[in-house]
């Protein structure tokens, strides 16, 4: 009983925080508390209860979960009192207990954020996720997913799709510059640099819209002492190029052809510098009378093998509908999000190709300096199907190797959402093929399975209280077979 004691503290701290905060103004501050607990057959925690959760929901079950948050929002452009230049933030601390990690204090979101107009500037950590699709039912987006923690970072961007108005609002634009610390506990002062623009064509109101996009994320800089070891990817004393001369060759992905006389560089750093993860986004709308439809692509790249299209199929492929739907129906069907992920082709199935102007072999997410690749402690940053070995059953066939053991997939989706009077329901189907890498091949191929069911009801007798309850589970040959659920209460303000 010990072990709970802290998170009774946090729980009543937490209460008290919000309850005076919220009181100042109910148009602009929330509130939430949230509660509960993860049961499961096995010591695993089912994939579809802790993926896309930014890193909050532990791997090992049974487990308590304890959460809150506080924050501002900007003035509604639309609203009589909006101003030009305005300000919020938002702090989400949680609380998790396992018999193995104890009471863990995480952080997902903490960050100040100010606005121009239409441009924002944030600093601190918050819940995003990177690409051209389906934010609210989709398996994960392929560059950045939400299935870790936010990166702390700075960034300065537009809000959303900002309107050219010499274009006639016809034309927007969607577009983000940053810079974050990779605190990450096996190699120190790595950095990440971000940067992502968008294109939208057609009005706000239009029955059709286009868009087209493209995100680079790269790692870079940091030193370990495990790269001592690796001569040829670091230097004697275990430094990756970190000086700021080289941040230009990170934003603009490219290597002088002076590259050997550049103090810190290596013959690895000569292709690129860091570890580049991205996709090249394509998307088209649909607005009529049965709804709304969106379908789209996001391009899978690492280097310029991927940029020019030579791993194609690999990507996120999607269709979304959301319905138009009588408000006053108690039964109502909100949301259907269908999706396909391919990621078997990599431009061939080695790195190096005589004649070739480009690389094979992209093997997605593993890196040679980050031996955790593109991963933020110890969770898939991207698309959570591309998984670290240590989130699969000790007796998979794909366990071992790399990190990223299994980075050649097909995986095919399906999301629902509905509602019955003030209860909102979700269901998420996943099946996948898995091969390994073509670098460390398995003996064969592993099919995986995963579900979910969950559920947000009302409590009448509390205002603006929730029960939540979800059950999923995991049947194939990647993760351990098992049945859990989460049981939980949520209060806002």
């Amino acid at each position: 009983m010990s072990g709970l004691r802290p998170i009774l503290f946090y729980a009543l701290l937490l209460l008290g925080i919000t309850d005076q905060a919220v009181g100042q103004s109910r148009s602009l501050w929330q509130g939430e508390v949230e509660i509960g607990s993860i049961l499961s057959s096995e010591s695993a925690t089912p994939f579809w209860l802790r993926t896309n959760q930014y890193g909050i929901i532990p791997k090992q079950a049974p487990a308590g979960l304890l959460q809150a948050s506080i924050g501002k929002s900007y003035q509604r452009p639309d609203s009589a009192r909006s101003r030009k230049i305005d300000w919020g933030f938002k702090l989400n601390p949680v609380v998790t207990y396992t018999q193995t990690d104890q009471a863990k204090v995480l952080l997902p979101e903490a960050h100040l954020k100010i606005r121009f107009r239409s441009i924002e500037l944030y600093i601190g950590r918050r819940r995003e996720v990177t690409g051209l699709g389906d934010t609210t039912l989709s398996s994960g987006f392929y560059a950045v997913s939400g299935n870790a923690l936010p990166v702390p970072k700075l960034q300065l961007g537009t809000i959303g799709y900002a309107p050219l108005h010499f274009t006639k609002d016809f034309v927007a634009i969607n577009a983000a510059f940053s810079h974050g610390w990779f605190n990450v506990p096996y190699i120190q002062g790595v950095r990440l640099h971000q940067k992502h623009v968008y294109l939208r064509l057609g009005k706000p109101a239009s029955t059709w819209k286009a868009y087209a996009g493209v995100n680079h994320n790269v790692q870079w800089a940091g030193h370990a002492d495990y790269l001592k070891q690796q001569p040829d990817v670091a230097d004697v004393n275990g430094y990756l190029p970190s000086d700021w001369s080289f941040y230009k060759y990170v934003v603009l992905s490219y290597t002088p052809k002076d590259w050997d006389k550049l103090a810190g560089y290596t013959s690895f750093d000569s292709y690129r510098v860091g570890n580049s993860a991205g996709s090249i986004d394509f998307g088209v709308e649909l607005n009529n009378a049965t709804g709304r439809w969106l379908a789209y692509y996001q391009h899978a790249y690492e280097d310029v093998s991927g940029i020019v299209f030579k791993n194609l199929p690999d990507g996120l492929w999607g269709l979304s509908y959301v319905p138009k739907s009588e408000k006053t129906a108690s039964f109502r069907f909100n949301r259907l999000t269908l999706e396909y992920l391919t990621t078997k082709d990599q431009s061939g199935s080695t790195f190096y190709i005589p004649g070739s102007t480009y690389q094979g072999g992209d093997n997605y997410y593993n890196h040679s300096q980050y031996v955790q690749g593109w991963s933020y402690f110890g969770r898939t940053i991207g698309t959570p199907f591309i998984a670290p070995g240590q989130d699969f059953d000790d007796k998979s066939i794909l366990k071992g190797g790399q990190f990223f053991p299994n980075n050649r997939i097909d995986m095919w989706y399906v999301g629902l959402q509905a509602s019955y009077r003030n209860a909102l329901f979700q269901l998420r189907t996943s099946y996948s093929e898995n091969y390994g890498t073509y670098r460390d091949p398995p003996p064969g191929s592993a099919t995986q399975f995963s579900g979910l069911l969950s559920a947000q009801m009302p409590i009448s007798r509390w205002t603006n209280t929730y029960l939540l309850a979800r059950i999923a589970v995991d049947d194939g040959g990647l993760f351990t077979n098992t049945t859990g659920g989460y049981i939980g209460l949520k209060k806002r303000w």
